[in-house]
């Protein structure tokens, strides 16, 4: 009942390369799966992330526009919410002669989400300066 030693190298040899067959086609599989939904998502969506920064572990924020609105949303793991609107002039669309993401200083628009967020601060600045 013993078998032929070059039968059972063939057979391990075989085995062998069906499980790397099988590797390179799910490889293969994933990679053109995951360019079929990368251009399905980047064709005729209304919702772009236009600029994102990381403030902490888990925490970001980010610049995205819906539609005609620019938003600064502040994103964890549990929560998104809307920070403040920014003007729509700081990021034209694309295709425009600048590009998207160096049109305008981050910081910037995150102090003038900031200031249309929270109630008075433009007062107090502005108070500030008169004196």
């Amino acid at each position: 009942m013993l078998q032929n030693p070059l039968s059972v190298v063939l057979s391990l040899v075989v085995g062998l390369v069906l499980f790397v067959l099988v590797l390179f086609l799910a490889w293969l599989c994933t990679r053109w799966l995951g360019g079929y939904y990368r251009a399905r998502g980047a064709q005729g969506g209304s919702i772009r992330v236009l600029e994102r920064t990381v403030i902490g572990p888990d925490r970001t924020l980010m610049v995205v526009r819906v539609g005609e609105r620019v938003l600064l949303l502040g994103v964890t793991p549990q929560n998104i919410s809307l920070v403040g609107e920014l003007s729509p002039d700081a990021y034209p669309e694309e295709g425009g002669p600048e590009p998207l993401l160096g049109t305008t200083d981050f910081s910037a628009a995150l102090q003038d989400a900031v200031k249309r967020w929270i109630p008075g601060k433009k007062q107090e600045e502005h108070g500030n300066k008169d004196e």
